[in-house]
């Protein structure tokens, strides 16, 4: 089982998913739990002259960790907050909105300071990356048995080949749809660390890194929903192709088959017309829907697509689905947090841990445990800089959907 691939933050900057809390400086509320280095900046009026052109100031002091805090009328602060954060941004600040009743919380911090770009060792880990899944995609189909040598007699090496271009492209098209809503949003954000790793699948999956937090709930909700959509269409392309390249096994190869015992694990395959029923293969939904595309076959025929572009889509599939689990910091994580806030994302990771042990994904299930704990973070979610704003109107009718 692999990893899925996600999205973190640097340190210095709130984590975004799929890494410790950052800051060094205590939350001054169990309400507030972005904190960032010690204050250095402008003094306080300075702040909130800022803070007064946007909001209606009832209150503001340096906290008792040397924050400066300022407290305005409660309005809906989408808009104002954006605005606000571009101009504390000259001054190399940053801000965090909080708050419930007729009383919002303006805290601001010095602006974490950007780390240099590691290109070399984003190219490095991809490399590696590109060499386990071909050792990976060596080791599974190196063996020639009578499947290989009467439906796919192709070499290991184009198998291989097939197998790592249909993987590396769903699991590193996931994190380019993260780079994408970053790109979108203006955030700023590492290119994709792959994790290389051992057979059957070779790779662990990737992550990027954000060096900043999301300015608000949207924000937050399209960079937990932009990779695991862009994978998730991504695998069903991948399993297309697999299609296109599938092979039909008449019914004299289909009996040489059975015969030889080579029925016991044929993959996947779909039994056509008449397929005798002492094959034992899988037929996945696409494979059935695949077969109306198909060409009428002999009686007793069966379809294979090509097994390495399907174990590759198979992969991308469970990847899919471990990562919108409504858990933690998983892509489905910073989701459920940005539509439900802090109580309910807590709420979606008990269910979503439970979802994971009821579906038999122990291993990926305790490591969650263990992350969460290594962490020291529990079940807090992604906190955007703006958690007061709910997501928009058409992030929730996305999210019914």
């Amino acid at each position: 089982m692999t990893e899925p691939t996600g999205l973190v933050s640097e340190r210095g900057a709130e984590q975004v998913s799929d890494a410790p809390a950052t800051a060094e400086t205590p939350p001054p509320t169990q309400s507030s739990q972005v904190t960032f280095t010690v204050y250095q900046g402008p003094p306080l009026d300075t702040i909130r002259s800022l803070v007064a052109s946007h909001f209606l100031v009832k209150d503001a002091f340096i906290d008792q960790y040397g924050i400066p805090t300022i407290q305005v009328a409660a309005e809906p602060p989408h808009e104002k907050f954006r605005t606000l954060l571009k101009e504390l941004a000259q001054h190399n600040l940053i801000g965090a909105i909080r708050g419930a009743g007729d009383t919002l919380t303006v805290r601001v911090f010095p602006k974490p300071q950007r780390k240099g770009s590691r290109t070399t060792l984003n190219l490095a880990l991809f490399f590696a990356t590109v060499a386990t899944v071909l050792a990976a995609g060596y080791f599974n189909w190196s063996n020639a048995d009578l499947f290989t040598v009467l439906v796919e007699p192709s070499s290991v090496l184009t198998k291989a080949s097939l197998f790592a271009v249909g993987l590396l492209a769903i699991i590193g098209l996931h994190e380019f749809g993260h780079k994408a809503a970053t790109n979108h949003h203006g955030l700023d954000a590492t290119f994709p660390y792959f994790i290389p790793g051992p057979p059957p699948v070779g790779t662990f999956g990737a992550l990027i890194s954000l060096r900043g937090p999301p300015e608000n709930r949207d924000q937050l909700f399209d960079l937990g929903l932009s990779g695991p959509v862009v994978g998730f269409i991504v695998t069903i392309v991948i399993a297309i192709f697999s299609l296109l390249l599938s092979t039909t096994v008449s019914p004299a190869i289909a009996q040489q088959l059975i015969t030889g015992g080579a029925t016991q694990d044929l993959g996947f395959c779909l039994p056509l017309v008449g397929a005798t029923p002492n094959v034992s293969c899988e037929a996945p939904l696409l494979l059935i829907v695949g077969r109306i595309l198909m060409p009428a076959t002999a009686q007793g025929s069966l379809l294979f697509p090509n097994q390495e572009l399907w174990f590759a889509a198979h992969i991308g599939a469970l990847l899919t689905f471990l990562n919108i689990v409504p858990a933690w910091q998983l892509d489905g994580g910073h989701v459920s947090r940005a539509m439900f806030g802090p109580s309910g994302h807590r709420t979606a990771t008990l269910i979503g841990l439970v979802i994971l042990f009821m579906s038999g994904y122990l291993v990926f299930a305790f490591f969650l445990l263990i992350m969460m704990n290594l962490t020291r973070r529990g079940f807090a979610g992604v906190e955007p800089l703006d958690d007061v704003s709910p997501v928009s109107n058409s992030r929730k009718l996305l999210y019914l959907l």
